[in-house]
């Protein structure tokens, strides 16, 4: 007697629908007409079958801090740094319990959206201490038969500009924290300036001697030009091979290679292929090129570039409901709808694509063990209510069910 059978569904690239026997947390079975008894039986009734969603880059200590209610909420945008300052501004009244409370409800939501892994990016700092990490550390584990989470200790306040950043997130590690972050952007020095190279080296040296992976924000910034040795990514690629890391180390953002001209782009992604990176995109259309004036740029990396490269893309929600952005669900259908449209990914072909960069390739950067369909695998997985990737993307549609460890989370 298995735990669940769920009979007649898709899986993309099979020419007829299938079944899919689950038992004790794993897939057991796959194929035609499986005769088997099931505690739990559901007919999908030629709908899609995929694995769960992964949401590879989410700013959780900070999601749903607009309600969108309360007056002045959000804040009207002001400039891309004056986000950043009313983030500052506003963090300071956290406390434990609200921090609790809206994460623990970005977790219900994304699971109800069909996310079965997430990376959380958590603010690490001298003013916030651990606080955020002692939290969320709470809550993946409140969460855990819903949602997996990996937690990132991300420099909210940079990481070489204080002789004791160091030992902060070592600790950090010591009470839970999964993965080692960085944001060069924001390590501002005492003269002001940002020596970005330095930020990385750091970060890292913290990750081999921790032995973790490492996600780096980098590339934020849209100048008229840039060269290659300017790309902070081209860096991370070079530091990457020079240190034997490859595969361990994610970019998210990496929106500079995007305004690089089609030589110094063609060098860059060569180098990132050889380094293995993982390649975030946040459809950030909110907040880059808004000072633009004329010839509006859309602030994304170059997708489809590095796609056709071999280098494994994957895309996120990023900020939801904060001082950042004011916009999103925790709905990976409709992170991908807004790629397609600012990627310029509108073919079948491509809109599949875009399923499989947050799901395979998403599980890929979190490195996440038995991820998929197959016999063997983890028993997380979702049911679409469409025929194919592209109609799922392009309708919008209910997740129907949604399966964590074998077990059923969400029934939509």
């Amino acid at each position: 007697m298995l735990d669940l059978l769920v009979r007649n569904v898709r899986i993309e690239g099979e020419t007829t629908s299938v079944d899919v026997a689950v038992n004790d947390g794993k897939i057991v079975d796959r194929g035609l007409a499986l005769d088997y008894g099931a505690a739990q039986e559901m007919d999908g009734n030629g709908r899609l079958l995929i694995p769960g969603f992964v949401e590879s880059h989410l700013h959780l200590d900070i999601a749903l801090m607009n309600d969108w209610e309360t007056p002045g909420r959000p804040e009207p945008y002001v400039s891309h740094y004056g986000l950043n300052a009313a983030l500052e501004r506003r963090r300071r009244q956290f406390t434990a319990e609200g921090i609790e409370q809206r994460a623990s409800k970005a977790l219900e939501m994304a699971s109800r959206h069909g996310v079965t892994a997430l990376r959380a990016q958590c603010h690490v700092d001298r003013e916030v201490g651990l606080k955020h990490v002692e939290v969320l550390q709470g809550v993946k584990e409140k969460y855990a038969d819903q949602v997996t989470v990996q937690i990132v200790t991300f420099p909210q306040q940079g990481l070489i500009n204080h002789p004791d950043n160091a030992a902060l997130f070592r600790e950090a590690f010591r009470i839970g924290a999964d993965v080692m972050g960085g944001a060069s952007n924001l390590d501002v020095m005492g003269n002001g300036g940002i020596d970005w190279r330095s930020h990385i080296d750091a970060a890292f040296e913290l990750a081999m001697d921790l032995n973790v992976d490492l996600d780096i924000h980098a590339d934020l910034g849209l100048p008229s030009t840039v060269t290659l040795d300017e790309l902070e990514t081209v860096y991370i690629a070079q530091q990457t091979i020079e240190r034997g890391y490859q595969g361990r180390v994610t970019v998210g953002h990496a929106c500079t290679l995007g305004v690089a001209t089609p030589d110094v782009a063609v060098e860059a992604i060569t180098l990132i292929q050889e380094a293995r990176l993982n390649i975030i995109s946040q459809p950030d259309l909110y907040r880059l090129g808004r000072e633009d004036t004329h010839n509006v740029r859309r602030g994304l990396t170059r997708v489809k570039e590095l796609l056709a490269a071999g280098v494994n893309v994957t895309y996120a929600s990023n900020n939801v409901r904060d001082a950042l952005r004011p916009m999103g669900n925790f709905d990976l259908l409709e992170e991908g709808l807004i790629l397609a449209y600012g990627a310029h990914m509108d073919t079948v072909d491509e809109l599949n694509t875009i399923l499989r960069m947050s799901t395979y390739n998403a599980a890929q950067a979190l490195r996440l063990p038995n991820y998929g369909l197959e016999p063997g695998c983890t028993a997380d997985f979702v049911i679409l209510d469409a025929p194919s990737p592209s109609a799922a993307i392009i309708g919008q549609v209910e997740k129907i069910l949604v399966v964590k460890n074998g077990r059923i989370v969400a029934a939509n």
